[in-house]
């Protein structure tokens, strides 16, 4: 990026008084991202959002304070809607000028200089004392004191944070060895005196939310070290016939609150079915225990619901809402509370030692402690959020009747103080391994490191120590070459999902922290929010008998702005919550309902609820935060009425797998682990024959395929028929021999493209996965659908065993390992290899069972594996640049490990070229999709060595387009004459518009578009006949205003989508708008390009010009597309070629 385009914006910003306030703010924020993203390349302190990283330039350029004082004021005044003062505009501008100077050590241009002040502006020191809880960051600290930044208007100076003080309660020492210069805090409950600040609990990098379950859940006997956050992550999800009965648990307790009467057995048939795969490979399941055990539940929990019906009004009883605290760094869904935040229950379903045998723990107390925890934690979040101190918390254990089963929690603050302590260092732990490599953590994986009370007794021993040992002794026996690998991956992993917490430099990303760091402006710029949603309906997913949950919320959506494009898929997780009309909505101060998009329309959603609730009127009473006194926190003024607002839901399930699937690789057999690490080549056996022939050209394909004993790689470029015929063929193939087949995919959308494929060749399968995920002509595949409505366990079992092939997505299988104890495959076939990073393949590769022969030879849970993929097309979405995802182990490199962005895909495939191996490769290079004269530039640049061909079908060798109709003039005469057209665009930048927008390419594609509808005539189809990408979501809305003018229905129903959503899919005649106008957008567009005998490889730019059958229109502007080497070639092509347009006129549109 060059700063004079920076600068430029700046001097827009100050001279052009026609943009409005909240664009002004957007713009300076815009170039402030860039400015950051800059100055961040490349560099090891990519993490955080805006703030953060405003700070660690501040800290590594160092910029005086009085400077930085100026630039922080300005990085906040852009978060803002509300217009500035003219003065402030002008210093922000003269702050955000400097800032960039400071970046690129360029000195400002004189011409901008002069519309700026010349001093900086005197602000007056005033920090809000009112305000009891603050957000800061480190600059230095030593054992008594921290010296740091308060992130307010008026904090012009350095505060002295006291946080070993006996008044402050909370032990708070241990923050001396986690501290780090640049580390954001909350300070909790501040005392001010003057420039000193004494909190009574400090919270580090409150971004980065943990799980208040997880949390509760490494509160162990022998004690609570950090590193068992790492530890609770590595063990595999356990399926026990105890977990099964919590499960059932969980849902007797819905049906009961939604129900007092509930027929149990229909809750337990529905748990039953829900659940059919957990059921189905349990491996200790005793159906008649786990009636008996079932049947006491619910009356435990029927008496307990009765109990608490005469205190507290459950008609406010709310299921499982979720929050997000932000002060203390930590969200959780809690079983049940009222909406007046009166009454908050979490039930347990596992045995209570302590009532059992009637003692009481080291806090006087009969709870076990990690549910303590887990309680006081819920406790921390109603204090924090809603300023809610009195209420009355119960754990409810399920297990044993009353009146011992329904028990008050004390607030206990010591406790919550060492939760925190706990979550604090497990957040540092994750910092300092995404910086510093995970290497120095191995060594201490040991039992003996993580029992910090020096547990000794016979409990210990027996139980507790051996079930560590089992997860850790592994990990101490490594070999070089696997230990530099775990490490290596388990610190990318682990900065990878801390970016999706807290964010990334580049900006771009989605992360959790986005949810309240973002801009609402921003937010609704990449249609990542629905705002001042209202309420249509609400309904029952369930017509069975006892049911009164309503979980499908369908919401009326309001226009929501002209250039508005929703970022959300049917599927998608969601946040669903409620907030006061005319202010911005913050999830922060709400209650959260979680569920996935089930209905998506241009005026209405519809959401299912992961947990319904009884009382429709219940959405009408929510409680939300706001500047109250503390006796009126948490409820609602009557005169507000509230909307509804719609953003996306997150997981942690990625990053745990992650780390769960190295450890399952680095456990497994030592010749799985030695083939993919290289040491040892693949196995073929020669005298295997195909049953039969199936097509010449792929026959020889087919055989090597089946010749391979370990594993084979399959290229298929666009259009070469790798799942309608090739993976067809080899399910077929493996079918014939009585084997069992994995089909994986990396999305669901490949996924449902092969049960069509299954369904359309009349073979057999169970699709692994949810409806929400599926297409819904093939949820009856889904297995809780095929058990039936009356499932017997002994019926699920058969139907799996014989059911010979099973489908599903990597990670949903990585989400049920439990498959793999029932069944064993022979092969396992995966679909868009080139799309899934080597951490969430490789412990499904060398998954294994340790049940055969014994504890000591585990057996791979696959026989043998095929990778289906094309590494020229574009990769998995990785959020570290190219300098944090390099490998400089030599070990790694040596077997083709050079970067941890890449596929095993492709790094088998460069080892197998390496080796000179071609037995355990085939490349499909008989294309049905692309014209070859579209064909010809990919082939030239991309596929060198594949040399696509034609099938060839009937429209690759067709001589014209097939547009009959009369030319209305020489526009109309280009597209019948060329296959490949290039339009250049002209500038046509405007301030209060975004760099992301086109405005001259939006109408060029538009009568482009109506050209085509009027040539094809009755023969249009908007899913076939044409298709627009863009690599920007801003100019889809831009093109669909466009269209709405033509009034062409038909024209409205096409897809128009960015270049990673087209991925896989094909049309007629593709248009692509390349958009981009400035030359720092071509980082943006170029991201993905390597290079390979000294041709450079587009991966962006080759799936966009292979997506088209019959006609490829492109239209960019020369001028600036021309600085990248590929884009400039691609120009030149269609001027040879005759196919460039320099002029476009659109007056006929």
């Amino acid at each position: 990026m060059d700063c004079s385009e920076l600068f430029e914006r700046v001097s827009t910003i100050v001279t052009d008084d026609s943009i409005a306030a909240a664009v002004r703010n957007k713009n300076m924020h815009e170039t402030l991202v860039l400015t950051c993203a800059e100055g961040l390349k490349n560099s090891k302190h990519g993490f955080g959002d805006l703030n953060a990283q405003v700070e660690t330039l501040i800290r590594l350029l160092h910029i005086p304070m009085d400077e930085a004082n100026a630039i922080r004021r300005m990085r906040r005044h852009s978060n803002r809607t509300q217009e500035l003062s003219p003065e402030d505009l002008l210093y922000d501008a003269r702050a955000l000028a400097t800032f960039i100077g400071r970046v690129f050590n360029a000195a400002v241009p004189d011409d901008l200089t002069s519309t700026l002040p010349r001093n900086r502006q005197t602000r007056e020191n005033t920090l809000h004392t009112n305000s009891p809880d603050k957000r800061c960051i480190v600059t230095a600290w030593d054992k008594t004191t921290i010296t740091v930044i308060i992130d307010e208007d008026g904090a012009e100076s350095p505060m002295t944070v006291y946080y070993t003080k006996a008044s402050q309660y909370a032990h708070m020492d241990y923050l001396y060895n986690i501290l780090q210069e640049g580390m954001h805090l909350n300070l909790l409950g501040c005392e001010v005196e003057g420039k000193a600040i004494t909190p009574r609990l400090i919270v580090v990098e409150p971004d980065c939310l943990l799980d208040v379950s997880v949390i509760a859940s490494c509160f162990e006997d022998y004690g609570h070290h950090p590193l068992l956050y790492i530890v609770s992550r590595l063990r595999e999800r356990p399926n026990s016939q105890a977990i099964l009965l919590g499960n059932f648990a969980g849902n007797a307790l819905d049906d009961i609150i939604n129900n007092p009467k509930a027929n149990i057995r229909q809750t337990l048939i529905r748990n039953f079915k829900e659940k059919a795969l957990e059921y189905s490979t349990c491996p200790d399941f005793d159906a008649n225990q786990f009636k008996q055990d079932a049947t006491t539940q619910a009356t435990n929990i029927q008496q307990a619901i009765a109990e608490l019906h005469k205190n507290f009004d459950l008609n406010k009883a709310i299921l499982e809402p979720s929050f997000i605290c932000e002060k203390l760094g930590i969200q959780g869904r809690v079983d049940l509370m009222t909406t007046d935040l009166k009454l908050l229950v979490e039930q347990k379903s596992g045995r209570n030692i302590f009532l059992e045998r009637n003692y009481k723990n080291i806090h006087g107390s009969q709870i076990v402690e990690k549910h303590y925890v887990q309680l006081l934690l819920y406790f921390g979040i109603l204090y924090y959020n809603f300023n809610k101190s009195k209420n009355d918390i119960r754990l409810l254990y399920s297990k044993y009747p009353l009146p011992d089963g329904l028990m008050s929690v004390a607030n206990l603050m010591k406790l919550v103080y060492e939760a925190i302590r706990f979550r604090n260092e497990a957040v540092a732990l994750e910092f300092d391994i995404a910086h510093n490599g995970f290497e120095h953590i191995l060594p201490k994986l040991t039992a003996d490191h993580l029992n910090t009370t020096n547990a000794q007794g016979f409990f210990y021993e027996r139980f507790l120590r051996p079930t560590l040992d089992a997860t850790l002794m592994p990990l101490q026996h490594l070999s070089p070459l696997e230990r530099s690998y775990f490490c290596r991956m388990m610190q990318f992993v682990i900065r990878e999902n801390l970016m999706s917490k807290v964010g990334t430099a580049n900006g771009d990303a989605n992360s959790v922290a986005n949810l309240w760091n973002m801009p609402l402006t921003e937010k609704k710029e990449t249609g990542n929010i629905y705002t001042e949603l209202t309420i249509a309906h609400k309904e029952k997913s369930r017509t069975d008998e006892g049911n009164n949950s309503y979980d499908l919320i369908t919401l009326n959506v309001p226009k929501q702005g002209v250039d508005f494009l929703p970022n959300f898929r049917r599927g998608d997780m969601v946040c669903l919550y409620a907030y006061p009309e005319n202010e911005e909505p913050d999830i922060r101060k709400a209650l959260v309902f979680k569920g996935g998009l089930a209905d998506i329309h241009s005026d209405r959603l519809t959401v299912k609820l992961n947990n319904g609730q009884q009382n429709p009127h219940i959405f009408d009473k929510l409680p939300y935060s706001t500047i109250f006194s503390s006796a009126e926190a948490g409820t609602r003024r009557p005169e507000q009425r509230f909307v509804w607002c719609i953003e996306h839901g997150s997981s942690d399930v990625g990053g745990g797998a992650a780390i769960h699937s190295l450890y399952e690789f680095i456990t497994s057999t030592d010749s799985r682990k030695a083939l993919l690490l290289g040491q040892r080549s693949p196995r073929r056996d020669k005298s295997l024959t195909l049953s039969r022939s199936y097509d010449p050209l792929l026959d020889p394909i087919l055989l090597k395929a089946k010749q391979a004993q370990d594993y084979f790689l399959l290229v298929g470029p666009p259009g070469t028929g790798k799942t309608s015929r090739a993976l067809k063929f080899m399910v077929q193939e493996s079918l014939s021999s009585e084997e069992s087949v994995l089909l994986l995919s990396y999305t669901n959308r490949a996924v449902d493209e092969i049960c069509g494929m299954l369904v359309e060749a009349g073979i057999e399968f169970i699709r692994i996965g949810n409806e929400l995920s599926c297409a819904p002509s093939f949820e009856p595949y889904l297995l809780s659908n095929m058990v039936g409505e009356a499932p017997k366990l002994n019926e699920m079992k058969q139907l799996l065993l014989q059911t010979r092939v099973v489908v599903g997505t990597t990670s949903m299988l990585q989400s049920r390992p439990f498959l793999f104890s029932l069944k064993h495959f022979s092969v396992a076939i995966v679909d868009e290899s080139s799309q899934i990073l080597e951490p969430n393949i490789v412990g499904l590769l060398a998954g294994h069972r340790a049940t055969s022969p014994t504890q000591d030879h585990p057996v791979c849970n696959i026989d043998k594996f095929i990778l289906i993929g094309d590494y020229k097309q574009l990769p998995a979405v990785v959020q570290q640049n190219d300098g944090d995802a390099a490998v400089s182990e030599p070990e790694l490199q040596a077997i083709g490990l050079y970067d941890c962005k890449s596929s095993l895909f492709e790094r088998l495939i460069r080892q197998e070229q390496k080796s000179g191996r071609t037995a355990f490769i085939g490349t499909l290079q008989r294309q049905g999709r692309m014209h070859p004269d579209i064909a010809e530039f990919p082939n030239r640049e991309f596929y060198f060595n594949e040399q696509l061909q034609p099938v060839p079908l009937r429209h690759q060798e067709a001589k014209s387009i097939g547009y009959k109709e009369a030319s209305e003039d020489a526009i109309d005469d280009l597209l019948k004459q060329h296959r490949l057209l290039f339009i250049a665009s002209k500038d046509c930048r405007q301030p209060d518009i975004s760099d992301k927008v086109n405005a001259d390419e939006a109408r060029i594609v538009t009568d482009l578009l109506r050209r085509i509808h009027r040539f094809t005539s009755t023969a249009f189809d908007a899913d076939k006949t044409v298709g627009v990408i863009v690599p920007y979501r801003n100019q889809i809305a831009m093109i669909r205003l466009e269209i709405e003018k033509l009034g062409i229905p038909d024209l409205e129903r096409i897809s128009i989508d960015t270049v990673e959503r087209y991925q896989g899919s094909q049309r007629d005649i593709i248009i692509y708008s390349f958009t981009i106008q400035q030359r720092y957008q071509l980082d943006f567009l170029t991201a993905n390009v390597f290079e390979e005998n000294d041709h450079l490889i587009d991966r962006k730019l080759n799936v966009a010009l292979t997506r088209a059958r019959k006609q490829l229109i492109l239209t960019g502007n020369p001028e600036v597309l021309s600085y990248s080497p590929v884009f400039k070639k691609l120009i030149d092509y269609a001027k040879e070629n005759k196919g460039y347009l320099n002029r476009y006129k659109t007056e006929k549109a």
